[in-house]
């Protein structure tokens, strides 16, 4: 589902549609699930479900770059919808560049001095002797739109990675500690990807340095057992690579994620922390930049792969019930942070960052968060100023929005 806020002078129009993906059109008129997914199976046993992989939702996150908007999913390729009326297009390619053994994340980045759109997924570079090779297939997008440049990394087992970071000359993808075990149960269809998904305290966090020029690997890094799942910002700084990610060690928030509604479910939030990758010691060191437990970072896109003072967050603030993303907050990396509280019985979502139209400062623009109101059943928009988290105004919906 896509939702989109219009703002026009004084009014603001509002525009919800779902993406109409194979899965959405067959289980809407069938009234029932048709197609596997992450964590669903066909109901009537294995084989309903043998050798069917899960269908792309297209759910994850939306990009508008070389004149299309796309809806992504790192379970598949993209989606094409028409921008004005959000109707569906179909699947997009880039002109058959993406055959349908690639997937592509949902999480890509657009290169600020280039306006390349940098992607990656998942994928086999073909069978050796020990059977499918894993990589990550990498990917460049010209600010028109072409697909002009595909390579890949290999790497020793399936990666579970569902963002990276992007500084001026590199992409860094971090492999956590999350494995796929038993994929071919999943294959065989007994168990879903979800079921085989686990946290190995033994396998090291990994990170892979590659360089945007040439899509080569150039250095990897070792740190302590761990999960990433959402980056900040990244940046170079002489031969260090300095990177804002959020850590966990464990794969907890994914059992939470799945119960949102859970009326006594604690969010187990990342620790937000601050990587220094040295390229020329291959040393790693990290810190810890706030206490709080918090999630879903988001910057000022104009300095993606910049030196940046600031991050935002989506926080966990402990008010005696649940407190699954009540607070929103700005992160300044000279020590200083501020968090504000939603009002009990509001739950907030990822936050978007919106620059100030006409402005270059880093803190002038505007946090969006959708909220939902449990007393109410509705959702609404609240917008804040970016450096002072002050709100700016409330736009309620008359319905409510699937929280996310």
């Amino acid at each position: 589902m896509l939702s989109r806020f219009t703002f026009t002078g004084d009014a603001v129009h509002f525009r919800n549609r779902y993406v109409r993906t194979p899965k959405y059109v067959s289980e809407t008129a069938a009234g029932a699930i048709v197609h596997r997914g992450f964590g669903t199976q066909i109901p009537g046993g294995f084989l309903k479900n043998v050798g069917k992989m899960p269908a792309n939702p297209a759910n994850t996150n939306t990009i508008v770059h070389g004149g299309h908007l796309l809806a992504l999913n790192e379970g598949g390729r993209p989606f094409a919808l028409e921008p004005d009326s959000l109707e569906t297009i179909g699947e997009f390619t880039y002109g058959g560049e993406l055959d349908a053994t690639m997937v592509f994340s949902a999480h890509g980045k657009v290169h600020p001095r280039t306006g390349d759109y940098i992607n990656y997924g998942a994928g086999m570079a073909g069978f050796g002797l020990k059977g499918p090779k894993p990589c990550l297939n990498l990917y460049r997008i010209d600010p028109s739109g072409r697909l002009y440049r595909k390579d890949r990394i290999l790497l020793a087992s399936f990666p579970f990675c569902h963002d990276f970071a992007l500084t001026d000359r590199y992409a860094i993808f971090f492999l956590g500690s999350i494995v796929f075990g038993g994929m071919g149960s999943v294959l065989a269809g007994f168990r879903t990807i979800s079921d085989v998904v686990a946290f190995d305290p033994d396998v090291p966090l990994q990170a892979v340095v590659v360089d945007l020029d040439t899509l080569q690997e150039v250095r990897r890094f070792e740190s302590q057992p761990g999960a990433i799942i959402h980056f900040g910002n990244a940046f170079e700084t002489g031969d260090e690579i300095v990177i804002d990610a959020m850590f966990a060690d464990n794969f907890d928030a994914s059992v939470t994620l799945a119960d949102v509604f859970n009326p006594e479910g604690r969010f187990n939030g990342g620790e937000y922390r601050r990587y220094r990758l040295n390229l020329s010691t291959g040393e790693l060191g990290t810190e810890r930049v706030i206490e709080t437990e918090c999630e879903f970072p988001t910057f000022n896109p104009r300095l993606t792969g910049q030196q940046h003072s600031a991050t935002y967050v989506a926080c966990s603030m402990p008010n005696g019930a649940n407190s699954f993303f009540n607070g929103i907050g700005r992160v300044s990396f000279d020590g200083d942070a501020k968090v504000r509280t939603l009002a009990p019985g509001l739950y907030g979502s990822e936050p978007l960052y919106a620059p100030r139209e006409g402005s270059d400062a880093e803190g002038d623009g505007y946090l969006l968060e959708v909220v939902y109101d449990g007393f109410t059943h509705r959702s609404e928009l609240q917008v804040y100023r970016a450096e002072s988290l002050g709100q700016v105004c409330t736009l309620r919906l008359p319905h409510h929005l699937p929280h996310q």
